[in-house]
């Protein structure tokens, strides 16, 4: 596996109007990885779909969807981006209750949790509506993908989008410590560090992604015989 690559920095899915066009998973960052850790007619999940690029590129790349959005107008927009197809593919509900849902075995999990620095006060699993704080936030990604296990075929791979953050002169390492909520529950097999480069890579201070770093990892694990 390399550790190491650099990514053209492209969204090529434009947001209706009425979105915050907040940073999102390129393209070009998920078919690499789908490409990497799965194969045509394989099952790929995501249990925080978002703006539904994780299973837009996997229906392009002939994987089957399947996915879990919490936010409502955003489950909606990714049901009509994924077309009449695939558009039962996405659950309208939260991560935190995958056991409840109806979802098929996956091939292959990849995702991005929401983002938490510490010190927040906001829940990131309620689209930062209601209160938690940084302790509750890991935990509440473990219980998450301790539920993500039990959906995981015995070869099953999954894929973490996450990065480090700086955030008024402090560093939050979300990397780190989402890999070891994760890891209660799937094997650690190592990250891939991942630089952008490109016209359209966004400038802002603190780094490509505003938090204070110009590269993103995805954490490799591996479900240890499945569900």
């Amino acid at each position: 596996m390399n550790t190491f690559l650099t990514l053209d920095y492209e969204q090529e899915t434009d947001l209706p109007s009425g979105f915050v066009d907040d940073v999102r998973t390129p393209e070009a960052y998920v078919r690499h990885f789908l490409r990497e850790h799965s194969e045509p007619g394989d099952t790929v999940f995501d249990p925080f779909a978002g703006f539904g690029t994780t299973l837009a590129v996997a229906a392009e790349l002939g994987r089957v969807p399947a996915g879990v959005e919490y936010e409502t107008d955003r489950a909606e927009f990714v049901r009509d981006r994924l077309g009449s197809e695939h558009s039962e593919s996405l659950v309208h509900g939260s991560a935190l209750d995958l056991a409840d849902f109806d979802l098929p075995a996956f091939d292959c999990c990849l995702t991005s949790p929401p983002y938490m620095v510490a010190g927040m006060g906001v829940d990131p699993l309620e689209n930062y509506a209601g209160e938690s704080d940084y302790g509750r936030y890991l935990d509440q990604i473990g219980d998450v993908f301790a539920q993500v296990r039990d959906l995981a075929a015995p070869d099953a791979s999954l894929l973490v989008d996450v990065s480090n953050m700086k955030h008024d002169g402090e560093v939050t390492t979300l990397a780190w410590d989402v890999a070891d909520a994760v890891a209660e529950s799937f094997r650690f097999e190592g990250e891939v560090v991942v630089g952008w480069e490109g016209e359209e890579q966004p400038e802002r201070d603190g780094g490509s992604y505003g938090y204070g770093y110009d590269h993103s990892y995805c954490l490799v694990f591996a479900a240890e015989g499945g569900g």
